[in-house]
């Protein structure tokens, strides 16, 4: 438990003057920045602290493009008790970057979550006073919702949907059909989420957004898919993957055929070794924080419990697919991919859900990520894709010879 306003004093502040000395605008988002920006500067409960860094040109911070910087630092110590280490989560932008990454973040990838951070957070350093005209901004983008998915993605995530349909319903026993039914919810909640026009989770907190935005979506999948994952009991989560790929079926003949497309293409423009390793360093990212709310998603509700559980099952198969090289196959077959690279996955993520004992699920997940040094790290250092290939497109030095000429720079 942590005071809000001492923590920015004693902690934030010296570490951003130590890292970031020459950050034209900071916020402080998630549970901190919400705290901040209400006045509650009453003790909260945390696990890290979130920022968002913004630079008027992201040269004077050394760096090519906007990135994702992630540490443990010793907070404790820090407010003059004993150490405690705290993850500092922070994703670093100039404007040009930001207005780039809401153009990619509407027209393509639907996870908005860094406008979220925006609207929601708390103004810690504003040497610009484009702090409150940003945040009202994004507060607007969110509200207007994305754009249009094109024909093609949606039919894909419609398809995955029915393949869970078809192989829970043909699944050859009672631990098939619970272990199915939890790598699929990550997926049901994203698409219920899409089928409703809303902005996407891309992890394990579609359940917040279902919950407060389509309670009867949340309603009807929680109850399915509790009953699926405790004991098998298929019927229910049948009908709402009926329902949602029915809805989803009516929207797709409303979609366009083409659009979406990144205006500075990623395979294209970025060399394959850094494309790489930046994936891996953000799937290691993303499996230690999925990994470390095991526990706490439990205590949040079923829900939470069960999405947190889908998506470390979701991206461990994504660790296995990037070191190899291939593309991961979903329902039925991914999970027999799975029992081949992790054949102990099936019953140790069973054993999460029964005893809530999570250490083996864990163990299995460091073993996915061997090639990277498993799960743990104390700093990582990860660029946005997206931006990567804006700037090796729009930097002559960068370029390579598969960079498309006569793009503009996308500088407003």
């Amino acid at each position: 438990m942590t005071d809000t306003k001492e923590l920015a004093e004693k902690f934030l502040k010296p570490w951003l003057e130590k890292n970031h000395p020459e950050a034209d605008l900071v916020f402080v988002a998630g549970s901190y920045g919400r705290a901040m920006r209400n006045g509650a500067y009453q003790p909260i409960a945390s696990s890290d602290v979130d920022m968002v860094i913004i630079y008027s040109d992201l040269e004077k911070a050394e760096l090519k493009a906007a990135s994702k910087i992630y540490t443990y630092e010793d907070m404790g110590t820090a407010m003059g008790g004993a150490p405690k280490p705290m993850m500092v989560d922070v994703n670093v932008h100039d404007f040009a970057s930001l207005h780039y990454h809401d153009k990619t973040v509407k027209e393509n990838g639907h996870f908005a979550f860094l406008n979220v951070m925006l609207d929601e957070g708390f103004i810690l350093i504003d040497r610009t006073g484009a702090g409150p005209a940003l945040q009202e901004k994004a507060g607007k983008f969110m509200e207007e919702g994305p754009g249009p998915i094109n024909h093609a993605k949606w039919k894909a995530e419609t398809e995955t949907l029915e393949t869970y349909r078809k192989d829970i319903a043909g699944a050859n026993s009672v631990e098939e059909k619970r272990f199915l039914g939890t790598m699929a919810l990550i997926h049901v909640c994203e698409y219920a989420l899409g089928v409703n026009d809303y902005w996407r989770s891309g992890s394990n907190q579609a359940y917040r957004r279902l919950t407060k935005y389509f309670p009867d979506d949340a309603d009807k999948i929680v109850d399915a898919f509790e009953g699926l994952t405790k004991n098998g009991n298929d019927a229910k989560v049948l009908d709402v993957l009926d329902d949602l790929t029915a809805r989803g079926r009516r929207k797709l003949a409303t979609l366009p055929k083409t659009g979406g497309e990144l205006m500075y293409d990623i395979e294209q423009n970025v060399p394959k070794a850094e494309l790489a390793q930046n994936r891996k360093l953000f799937i290691k990212f993303m499996c230690e924080h999925l990994t470390e709310a095991l526990e706490t998603s439990e205590k949040r509700g079923m829900f939470a419990h069960l999405e947190n559980l889908s998506a470390t099952i979701e991206f461990s198969k994504a660790a296995i697919a990037l070191e190899r090289g291939e593309t991961a196959p979903q329902g039925r077959a991914g999970m027999h991919y799975l029992n081949t690279h992790l054949p102990d996955l099936m019953p140790v993520t069973l054993q999460a859900l029964d005893e809530k004992e999570f250490d083996p699920l864990r163990a299995q997940v460091e073993k996915a990520l061997s090639a990277v040094g498993g799960v743990h790290y104390s700093r990582l250092h990860i660029y946005y894709d997206e931006d990567l290939a804006r700037v090796y497109a729009t930097s002559p030095a960068l370029a390579n010879d598969n960079t498309p000429k006569n793009l503009p720079n996308f500088k407003p």
